[in-house]
């Protein structure tokens, strides 16, 4: 059992060291070096539309080629970065940006988890608050009463 495990590590070791470190361009790069530092800079933050949550800068997937491809060419256009991206959301949706837009129609992304946190924080205020209030008045003891039943108990004989 002990050298099924060492095996099965020594696989496990050996493919991920065998594992290609990044996805190589397969476009040809931009000439102006600005230009192609901004395409860059796109490609991850704009997501493939295949990979679960992976930039386009990252996927081997054929889409994030064109993708990658498509940005090259809305640069040497002379698109802006945020031309750029408007291009990529109106085509996939806003989903397609790692970092969506704060709007109107994304406020609920943005706005909610503010909103619960401070929805909590109130909560925990109020039952704090409610724990901090003066405890309970004890019950009123009639001292007569109290005191028969002090003398009675004085009084019982001991089972001993």
């Amino acid at each position: 059992m002990k050298r099924l495990l060492h095996t099965l590590l020594l696989t496990v070791w050996l493919v991920v060291l065998a594992a290609p470190a990044g996805v190589q361009a397969v476009e040809a790069p931009l000439t102006d070096p600005a230009l192609e530092a901004r395409a860059q800079s796109l490609a991850r933050e704009i997501r493939c539309v295949v990979c679960e949550n992976e930039p386009v800068a990252l996927s081997s997937a054929e889409i994030a080629v064109d993708m990658r491809k498509a940005i090259r060419e809305r640069i040497a256009a002379g698109d802006s970065d945020a031309q750029v991206r408007r291009f990529f959301a109106d085509r996939y949706g806003e989903f397609v940006l790692l970092r969506p837009r704060i709007g109107v129609d994304t406020f609920a992304l943005w706005g909610a988890p503010l909103a619960l946190l401070l929805l909590g924080g109130l909560g925990l205020f109020i039952a704090s608050r409610r724990g901090q209030a003066a405890p309970a008045a004890a019950p009123a003891i009639d001292d007569t009463q109290a005191l028969a039943a002090l003398k009675e108990f004085e009084n019982k004989p001991s089972a001993d």
